[in-house]
């Protein structure tokens, strides 16, 4: 079964979380602190599912457990870095970052093809091309230093992800590494300092946050899927076609661009292309 619907699809639903998150928050970027909370709560939902599914192997287990704790490290440095910069600069530079990473632990450890890299390569490059001028704004080092901490933590979590899946089905690992956020929600909960934030918190802000979430989450859970499928480094490489969907979703928001800029978006979305094709055509 290949990977490529349930990635592009997956990166859609993303798109359509950051361009609603962009809509209606206006860049108010909530507590990173807030973000975990939310996202750990939210990943909760499907942890009932736990009594109808067997058991992973420890070692499946310790694998798809890790990989949650590093997703989560990941997202919370990424929100550190958002709340410093700006998202259209942060969000390409820890996606370009990611894939950087994992295609050098896949040709390092060779588990994919010449064809492959080429694509990935070319997908990588189409990503650049077409974010570049939206890196824009000041600049500030504490920002690269989050931004290089949750690509690395994001990278090895997918990495541990797919390790995990070659020891189990999906829906063993998938359930089963939600149970290590048990105790950091409830740590939470019963820590009177932490609970404070968490109530203090206005509620129109956290209806809004639920509502990116249901968007990212199903995202989220399509790219475990596609992981469960294929090296993370080939399906990391195609969040390129994201950008292509916030370009779309840009136009109706009045988002303008000059010829340089659209230039460059063109040439992006050619080289995604290619490299989409590429990747098909490797099987």
């Amino acid at each position: 079964m290949s990977h490529l619907p349930f990635t592009i699809l997956a990166y859609f639903l993303n798109s359509v979380s950051v361009t609603t998150n962009k809509l209606l928050l206006n860049k108010a970027i909530p507590d990173p602190f807030l973000y975990i909370f939310y996202v750990s709560v939210f990943s909760l939902i499907i942890l009932p599912a736990i009594i109808f599914i067997p058991t992973p192997t420890p070692q499946a287990f310790l694998a798809v457990s890790l990989s949650t704790i590093l997703w989560t490290m990941g997202a919370y440095f990424m929100y550190r870095a958002l709340k410093l910069g700006q998202m259209s600069r942060v969000i390409p530079v820890i996606g370009t970052l990611i894939s950087l990473i994992l295609l050098f632990a896949a040709v390092k450890t060779v588990t994919i093809s010449q064809t492959q890299t080429l694509a990935v390569t070319i997908l990588i490059f189409g990503m650049i091309a077409i974010t570049v001028f939206d890196w824009t704004g000041k600049f500030k080092r504490l920002e690269a230093v989050f931004e290089v901490i949750s690509a690395v933590f994001f990278a090895i979590s997918y990495i541990f992800l797919r390790q995990a899946y070659t020891l189990g089905n999906f829906l063993t690992i998938l359930v089963w590494g939600r149970v290590v956020l048990v105790p950091l929600v409830l740590y939470i909960f019963l820590a009177p300092i932490l609970r404070k934030r968490i109530i203090g918190n206005q509620f129109n802000i956290r209806l809004i946050f639920f509502g990116g979430q249901l968007a990212g989450g199903a995202s989220e859970l399509l790219l475990t899927f596609s992981i469960s499928l294929a090296n993370p480094a080939l399906v990391n490489s195609l969040q390129g076609v994201q950008y292509v969907f916030l370009l779309i979703f840009g136009k109706p928001l009045g988002e303008k661009y000059s010829k340089l800029q659209l230039l460059s978006k063109i040439l992006g979305i050619i080289l995604i292309g290619t490299g989409l094709y590429l990747l098909a055509a490797a099987g």
